[in-house]
């Protein structure tokens, strides 16, 4: 009976144990299955919300940029701030407080201008009208600008001295149905009171003060009698402008005391007059004379100048984009990179993709009108790009901050107006294969959503460009393609906390 007790108590002893192992092995399995598949699954959903908290950074920067740009905040600064890993801020699951049981933190690094070993770059080449300080092209009035005009000049002509006088009067009207010019050939008379002395009967004197003398007693005196009296001075050009129906400048002296014999020119582009901003491209321009002078021979004629050449090709030097870029580290997530470059925001993928998520600012629309000399394609260009000077790289998993300042902003010379330009290519070079095939496509959906007429993309070595010729294809045809760009460059700095900065 004693040995059947013992052994009772070693069985119960060893089921114990038995027991407590099992416990333990099912905890270990539940670990395992937890380390498995939970933590990879909250670390993959930690890194996926936060590369959708990077995108929304870059959104937030290109809209920080933009704003300098559109508002020509030269010499601003913005800063905007980037969480570099999933350190803080994200869920760590029920367990979490168990670092084992915790996803592992990602990491990042943001980089600026280090996306390739050579600078990816944007080149425009183009057969255009460009502004040009010593070649002119002269239209006579009446005219339709296509363009606006550079000077507007009305010229004075065949003043005789016999039209240098006080009843000397010419004017010359130029106008559109938004604002009109007048210029006029005035004379600067000055008027007086003056007096004149009569003979006269005591009582017809007007006051006491204006007697002179009495004459032989027979009631008759000198008065002073007033009278109107004037005297020219000389003759001036003076200009009259009126915008909208109201009169924003009145007897404007253009040129003092005039002289016969000469041609005097007026400029109403001359920005003291406050006219440029009235005038633009479509409004005809009329010319009218006036005079009251009989046989005068004063005559006004008129011209449009521009200050553009047709060069075929204008191209520009090649225009170093740069980008600011952030690269992700992920331990659950698909690699992931996110990169700003000429005002869109692009994600470049391990899987050999890159797609814009914002597009960058290269756009194309067409106006395709039943009158064929007004179809026109618009092409707008805002090369918004990152000094190429600046460097910097930060490392870590901390948030960090990007500065930028908006340096110069430079528009590109071509003439404004309706239409500039026959054909235009329009490049980017870049060794990054994947960014060049999605410019490529970017290119070809573009113009094809615009509804552009006669254009090629295509990918040449390390370049991917598009070639707009227009509605008229031929290289002599008229100017169907109204070119408008400019350059901005902005000095960017990246300034780490408690990342690596290099």
């Amino acid at each position: 009976m004693e040995g059947s007790a013992v052994g009772g108590r070693r069985e119960a002893g060893l089921s114990e144990v038995v027991g407590f192992v099992l416990i333990i092995g099912l905890i270990v399995v539940v670990a395992s299955l937890y380390l498995t598949y939970g933590v990879p699954a909250q670390g993959r959903e930690n890194e996926i919300l936060h590369m959708n908290a990077v995108k929304d950074q870059f959104v937030s920067y290109k809209i920080s940029l933009d704003s300098l740009f559109n508002n020509n905040k030269v010499g601003t600064t913005v800063s905007n701030s980037f969480n570099l890993g999933t350190s803080g801020g994200y869920s760590t699951g029920s367990v979490g407080f168990i670092p084992v049981m915790s996803p592992l933190n990602s990491a990042g690094v943001m980089a600026i201008n280090q996306r390739t070993a050579e600078p990816e770059t944007l080149e425009v080449m183009s057969n255009s009208l460009v502004l040009n300080s010593t070649v002119f092209y002269r239209e006579d009035l009446p005219a339709v600008p296509n363009f606006t005009p550079s000077h507007i000049y009305i010229n004075i002509s065949g003043i005789r001295q016999t039209d240098l006088n006080e009843e000397g009067v010419f004017g010359a009207t130029v106008n559109t149905t938004k604002w009109t010019a007048i210029i006029n050939l005035t004379p600067r008379v000055f008027y007086f009171n003056s007096f004149e002395s009569r003979n006269v009967l005591l009582a017809s004197c007007i006051a006491p003060n204006q007697r002179v003398s009495s004459v032989d007693g027979d009631g008759r005196v000198y008065c002073l009698f007033p009278i109107r009296a004037s005297y020219y001075n000389y003759t001036d050009i003076t200009l009259k402008i009126s915008k909208g129906g109201i009169t924003t400048l009145q007897d404007y002296s253009v040129y003092k005391n005039v002289s016969s014999g000469i041609t005097y020119s007026v400029d109403l582009m001359n920005d003291a007059y406050g006219l440029g901003s009235a005038i633009s491209p479509t409004d005809t321009i009329v010319l009218t004379t006036g005079k009251t002078t009989s046989g005068s021979l004063i005559a006004a004629t008129g011209n449009i100048t521009y200050n553009f050449a047709d060069m075929s090709p204008y191209s520009t030097s090649p225009i170093p984009l740069g980008s600011i870029e952030y690269r992700a580290q992920n331990n659950y997530w698909i690699p992931q990179t996110f990169y700003y470059q000429m005002g869109g925001v692009f994600l470049q993928q391990g899987d050999g993709n890159t797609t814009y998520k914002l597009p960058p600012e290269i756009t194309f629309s067409y106006d395709n009108q039943t009158d064929e000399a007004k179809k026109i394609v618009t092409v707008n260009i805002n090369a918004l790009t990152i000094d190429k000077n600046n460097r910097g790289v930060v490392g870590g998993n901390s948030p960090v901050q990007i500065k930028s300042t908006l340096t110069n902003i430079t528009p590109f010379p071509y003439a404004s107006g309706s239409a500039n330009t026959r054909w235009i290519r329009i490049g980017v070079n870049t060794s990054d294969s994947q960014a060049r095939t999605m410019w490529t496509n970017y290119f070809n959906y573009t113009a094809i959503v615009a509804g552009v007429p006669n254009y090629v993309v295509k990918e040449e070595g390390t370049e991917s460009y598009i070639l707009i010729n227009g509605y008229d294809t031929s290289t002599t045809g008229r100017y169907d393609i109204n070119v408008i760009a400019s350059n901005a460059t902005y000095s960017t700095s990246v300034h780490g906390i408690g990342g690596i900065v290099q």
